[in-house]
């Protein structure tokens, strides 16, 4: 575990781009809307600027990292009706490509990267529309399905994101139903009157080919399918990463206190691959492990310890702070709030049975890598 201190590196968690064994990579600003793309070099404690130029995003700056490239956009002179450039710069060496130019008024925004092709962007400019730019062709087309730039009807919640399923890519989204849309979502017939009010969680897929091609085509509706839908108060999908080239997901069904996992092929192919009846770890609390989708009971509580069951493997582990996280089935994080008021972490290696903690600090998970932003490690 790399201890690094805070206060050498200048940035908050929304400015963390990409995490190696070696560096940190971030956003370095300079004022609200100038920045550079920069490195944190671990062993040398040492801050490298990728960019030569400062630079400028005058909306939110949203930039993305996806193999091994950071594409972010770049406002130039907008006060004088200027340019904005789709930039992507390579994280080892720092060159810098631009892959579009612009000259719209208002402002843009890079609102995500499906890969290295297809770009969402956001044009607001008294009304907001979308569009999706294709760098291969240099070509862009209006998106009328608001669901995937974020206007998200009778959701509450849209989750999108992109996996590679047997060398396919899809586009999957976890959504969840909005109780103060649900009579707006019932007059347009979008829903009917046996669909739950809120909590509701349903679990869409469609083909990254599709979407892109129903785009261009002008569609209005893109035809994602309803691969898993819960229908209680208080069900949820819990999304637990890929295995194997699989999606995996579980579905948690309140009524029944009962837990399913599937792992998911295609856009048509849903296999269950086991289920855990809650009522029978009673009194229970579990969390899961971000990689491995391990679940972790806490199977009994004392004032000295919490006994907590590896459900996967029938471990038991004996940790003395309650956990809300696990990490590669070895790190227990836990987030307090310590005597002057200020956030704290623990963090408990299971592996070397040491315990590290933090005062005024917070934790993420970033490419895979625990990254803890502190003033002050206490123990």
């Amino acid at each position: 575990m790399e201890i690094l201190d805070a206060r050498a590196l200048p940035a908050d968690h929304s400015d963390i781009l990409h995490v190696t064994p070696s560096s940190v990579y971030f956003r370095r600003r300079l004022d609200e809307n100038q920045f550079h793309i920069s490195r944190f070099d671990l062993e040398d404690q040492e801050q490298i600027d990728l960019t030569t130029d400062v630079l400028r995003d005058h909306g939110p700056t949203r930039p993305f990292v996806k193999q091994g490239k950071v594409y972010c956009l770049n406002e130039q002179h907008r006060d004088d009706g200027g340019e904005t450039h789709l930039l992507a710069i390579d994280l080892h060496s720092g060159k810098s490509e631009q892959l579009a130019v612009w000259n719209l008024p208002g402002d843009l925004t890079l609102y995500w990267v499906l890969n290295a092709r297809y770009m969402v962007l956001l044009h607001v400019d008294q009304t907001t529309t979308a569009f999706l730019y294709d760098v291969t062709t240099k070509t862009q087309h209006p998106i009328n399905d608001e669901r995937l730039y974020g206007i998200t009807e009778n959701y509450r919640e849209l989750y999108f994101f992109l996996v590679s399923l047997n060398e396919t890519d899809y586009i999957v989204c976890n959504a969840r139903l909005d109780e103060f849309s649900f009579y707006d979502a019932l007059e347009s017939g979008v829903i009917s009157p046996e669909d739950p009010i809120d909590h509701s969680e349903s679990l869409l897929i469609a083909s990254l080919a599709t979407i892109v091609q129903e785009i261009e085509q002008g569609a209005d509706r893109l035809s994602f399918q309803t691969l898993l839908r819960l229908d209680g108060e208080g069900d949820t999908v819990q999304y637990l990463g890929e295995q194997g080239g699989h999606l995996v997901f579980s579905a948690y069904t309140e009524r029944l206190n009962e837990e399913v996992f599937y792992q998911i092929n295609n856009e048509s192919d849903i296999t269950e691959l086991g289920r855990v009846r809650w009522s029978d770890y009673e009194p229970l609390d579990f969390t899961y492990d971000d990689v491995e989708s391990t679940i972790f009971i806490v199977n009994d509580r004392s004032d000295e310890h919490h006994e907590v069951m590896n459900l996967r493997t029938g471990a038991r582990y004996l940790e003395r702070d309650p956990f809300e996280r696990v990490l590669r089935d070895r790190f227990y994080l836990h987030e307090s709030i310590g005597d002057d008021a200020e956030p704290m972490v623990t963090v408990f290696d299971g592996e070397q049975n040491v315990r590290h903690r933090f005062e005024d600090a917070y934790y993420m998970i970033v490419s895979g890598e625990l990254v803890i932003l502190s003033v002050k490690q206490l123990q």
